[in-house]
């Protein structure tokens, strides 16, 4: 098997140490710790020049803003909400001023936004602009990856392909917190490399297999939008027993079924079964 990002995190969680001030470690969206009988969420992300993104294709406050957008996904993954942030920035020699402060005004844009404080950070001179976003937040329930159960009902925040990467582009932070607030959610996840890709996260953290319906997927583009990455919508799971469950359904899109482990993933079309190719952007 060829060694890339999942191995690595199965690697990582077989080697460090479990600590009983660590609630949630290493496979999920955000670290969750105890520090002095306060639970905090600690989250990183890194945002690199011709990996993630090309200068060509984008605006310089477009970078900023994608950087922390990306590490807010998360935190709204984890049903939390973002306090602090800081930003360390390798910048290209070739990188002026005048594109130094853009990528400072797309951060703070969104620091505006969703009341959080920019804290710090480092810099230094690299090859390719290179941002290492890092972030502390709260949450009143952490959602899980890991928590889903046979028969929960799968649901998707919003249409796949849809986001695009401007001023109107929006962390789904605020409806994570309706859904933790109102619903019995069992287990969350962003869509950062495609919703197969990230859906199959969950599953493998939860232990559980799953049903798609071809017909609901909400994908704007075609079949493409179910393996394309940086949608940040957010994939969640709910009790199929959830009272409100018309409510949810009339909000959001419901795709399928948590199912057991044996029966694997899966994708139902016109009544016919097969396996999801569980393909997606991966970064190494």
């Amino acid at each position: 098997m060829a060694f890339n990002e999942l191995n690595w995190v199965d690697f990582l969680k077989n080697k460090v140490k479990k600590s009983n001030n660590v609630l949630v470690g290493i496979g999920d969206d955000c670290a969750l710790v105890k520090l002095e009988n306060r639970n905090v969420l600690l989250k990183s992300d890194l945002f690199i020049e011709d990996i993630h993104f090309k200068l060509q294709d984008t605006s310089y406050k477009t970078i900023g803003m994608r950087a922390v957008a990306r590490v807010l996904s998360d935190i709204a993954a984890c049903g939390g909400m973002p306090k602090f942030l800081g930003i360390s920035i390798g910048i290209s020699r070739f990188v002026s001023e005048k594109n130094l402060k853009e990528i400072l005004k797309g951060a703070i844009y969104l620091s505006k936004k969703y009341n959080f404080r920019l804290i710090g950070g480092d810099t230094a001179c690299t090859d390719k602009i290179f941002l290492d976003v890092w972030a502390i937040g709260s949450c009143d329930k952490f959602i899980k990856r890991s928590t889903a159960n046979d028969g929960d009902y799968i649901f998707v925040t919003g249409k796949l392909g849809e986001r695009k990467f401007n001023e109107s582009f929006t962390p789904r932070l605020n409806e994570a917190k309706y859904l933790a607030s109102n619903f019995k959610i069992s287990s969350m996840i962003d869509i950062s490399d495609g919703f197969a890709l990230d859906l199959a996260r969950l599953l493998k953290e939860s232990r559980k297999g799953a049903l798609i319906h071809k017909n609901k997927i909400p994908a704007v583009h075609g079949e493409s939008d179910f393996y394309r990455g940086e949608d940040y919508e957010l994939i969640f799971t709910v009790d199929k027993n959830e009272r409100k469950m018309d409510l949810l359904k009339s909000k959001f899109y419901f795709l399928g079924t948590v199912e057991s482990r044996k029966f694997g993933y899966k994708i139902e079309d016109n009544n016919k079964l097969s396996k999801v190719n569980i393909t997606g952007y991966t970064h190494f």
